[in-house]
């Protein structure tokens, strides 16, 4: 292992230094800026090239996974015997240092006078300690000297951050850093702390950007995918090597694969671990396989060779300005509604939301928070999924609206307007794509609930914008794409809200091969009699015509095109019960099987609820159609 070799002048002023000032702080602190002025302490010969690394803070390390490393970092707990066996195989190991905070339980804490401590990290309860102080210094130095000696390859050092929250410690921090090179060479690894690579880029031979894609939410207890700007390190890629350490757990296996790539792609070392502990074992980049993606197909929703049943319900009141699902208030929980949603069958979610839940800052109602819904509405959102995920629900989001009090008859029928921008839609759905890769129940994102306001050729070039970002995100979902209304070709005959596909027959969205295949699902919406009395509602044939009218609309696609039906619904009495009872009929004789019924919620004022105005009883009129559907 190579290690940093001062040359004899060098060495020799040190020594002096450190014999002519009254002990060894002081002296290496007035002769340290002499050394970073020449260029900080002589650069470490080329060494192997770092192709992949490990981490593991366990007692008990893994060391047949660390041995397929060239750089492990571990604390301080193996012996000398393994950690030469180890090295024997290629393998640096390098063992954990903080240098910028100090652990409630560490003996050294008592060591040190009150003005080194600078304040506590609410994260994790330990305290902040200034660089700059000559006690803190006297015990990073001494424990970095016993590292060594006991055969560790070099450093890892910690808690560099510091720096970037106490600012007036940067020069120190940058000093001790460089001081550690001078002193003790080896093989030296800064953690973050990009605010001070500028003076100790010479004094390390590898930093590593924690957290560059993903991040653990201490407020929710989530994994969550949240890119931070790679350019404080990138302009060190020909200095030093560039290692990116992101969390996942191994159930998220498209959360792992987007951050490794994204590691790949800007000229990272990447390494996965499985749990903020660090001690729960991890994966190398490379070894992890692109996860089986959901897509969509006349079939049905397909995962691998998997057929995945979506037998569908929508639930609102998140997109809403209560930011909550409905309900809540009759004294239910989320995982109580989920349960009983299960337990009726239903494999899926619908759910509506709106750009407020997808930003942290905005309250949930007293009523949901009674409830166990978190008082934050997108942690609340994030809660809801887990939730869904627990109760073995598939779910698709649905960007019901850009503003939460156009709803209902008052939907603004486009996904963008007024103040709120095609660039502010976009990024809401990138946003949405990404959480999905948080949940991989999440099967898909319905980019706009609809559009009624757009000709088909307008809504295709947006729904292609729309799609290309979801995609860009996370290519393992799918993209529904719903109809229009009434200002495209409708064969003559009125369409719903969302209904008409009729131009999109023979004008359907087609995205070029550098995306992945089978991620389109059209997904219109109907209704019957007790949502609006259309014309042909009163036909003398009615509801024998129906059929040729659904066809027009939509049905035909079903023969070539992957199509669901994202709504569906009504008071199920008198000729909206004809018209559902039809509408079942045809959905089995046309093979389509994905469907969402609107909806869980009786305070549907036009359609009523699966559950009725108690929130618990269950509409077993409407249940016993849906239950046709449902069949295998």
């Amino acid at each position: 292992m190579s290690q940093k070799r001062e040359p004899t002048l060098w060495k020799n002023l040190i020594l002096f230094c450190g014999l002519f000032f009254s002990g060894p702080v002081l002296g290496w602190k007035i002769f340290l800026p002499i050394v970073l002025r020449f260029g900080g302490a002589t650069p470490t010969p080329p060494a192997p090239t770092i192709t992949r690394f490990a981490i593991d803070y366990s007692a008990t390390p893994n060391l047949a996974h660390l041995a397929q490393s060239n750089l492990a970092i571990v604390q301080p707990v193996l012996n000398s015997d393994t950690i030469r066996s180890l090295q024997a195989g290629g393998t640096r190991v390098v063992a954990y240092l903080t240098i910028g905070e100090v652990e409630p339980d560490d003996p050294a804490l008592n060591e040190l006078p009150p003005e080194c401590i600078l304040g506590q990290n609410p994260n994790w309860g330990s305290y902040y300690v200034d660089p700059g102080c000559p006690a803190w210094q006297n015990i990073v130095s001494e424990r970095a000297r016993n590292l060594r000696n006991a055969g560790y390859s070099g450093l890892f050092l910690d808690t560099v951050d510091t720096a970037e929250i106490f600012t007036s410690t940067q020069e120190a921090m940058a000093n001790l850093i460089c001081h550690l090179r001078s002193e003790v060479g080896g093989y030296l690894v800064q953690n973050r702390g990009f605010t001070v690579l500028k003076r100790t880029a010479n004094c390390v031979d590898a930093v590593l950007y924690e957290d560059l894609s993903t991040s653990y939410d201490f407020a929710t207890g989530f994994y969550i995918y949240e890119e931070q700007p790679p350019e404080p390190v990138l302009a060190y890629k020909d200095r030093l090597t560039l290692l990116a350490l992101d969390y996942a757990p191994p159930d998220r296996p498209a959360l792992a694969w987007k951050a490794c790539k994204r590691a790949k792609d800007l000229g990272f070392v990447g390494y996965i671990a499985y749990n903020l502990n660090l001690q729960e074992g991890g994966a190398f980049c490379d070894t992890i396989p692109s996860p089986q993606p959901y897509q969509a197909t006349t079939q049905g929703i397909l995962r691998g060779t998997e057929t995945i049943p979506i037998y569908g319900i929508n639930w609102f009141g998140i997109e809403t300005p209560d930011r909550a699902p409905h309900g809540l208030w009759a004294g239910r929980s989320v995982p109580d509604f989920l349960s009983q949603i299960r337990g009726l069958g239903f494999t899926a979610l619908r759910l509506p939301i709106s750009p407020q839940v997808l930003e942290r800052g905005y309250s949930t109602p007293g009523w949901a928070q009674s409830n166990n819904y978190p008082a934050d509405a997108y942690e609340g959102l994030l809660y809801f999924l887990d939730e869904a995920r627990k109760a073995n629900l598939y779910v698709l989001l649905d960007f019901h609206t850009y503003d939460p009090y156009l709803l209902g008859g008052s939907l603004p029928g486009s996904p963008f307007g007024g103040s709120y921008t095609k660039e502010d839609w976009l990024a809401h759905l990138r946003k949405m794509a990404e959480i999905a890769l948080s949940f991989p129940n999440v099967f898909g994102i319905d980019i706009c609930n609809e559009p009624y306001k757009l000709t088909w050729a307008t809504w295709k070039e947006l729904a292609l914008d729309g799609a290309r970002t979801v995609l860009s995100a996370n290519p393992f979902i799918v993209v529904a794409v719903e109809g229009v209304g009434n200002l495209s070709d409708n064969g003559g005959l009125a369409a719903f809200w969302g209904e008409n596909l009729t131009e999109a027959y023979y004008d359907p969205i087609v995205l070029d091969e550098s995306f992945p295949p089978n991620r389109i699902l059209y997904l219109p919406h109907t209704y019957g009699p007790s949502v609006y009395n259309q014309p042909y509602f009163d036909d003398s044939n009615f509801p024998s015509n129906m059929p040729a009218i659904w066809d027009v609309h939509f049905g035909r696609m079903a023969r070539q095109y992957p199509l669901g039906i994202g709504e569906f619904g009504g008071r199920y009495e008198g000729k909206d019960k004809t018209w559902q009872d039809a509408f079942v009929d045809y959905l089995l004789e046309k093979r389509i099987r994905i469907f969402f019924y609107w909806a869980l919620n009786p305070n549907s004022g036009d359609t009523g609820g699966i559950l009725l105005d108690d929130w618990r009883t269950v509409h077993e009129g409407k249940m016993s159609l849906l239950r046709r559907l449902m069949s295998p």
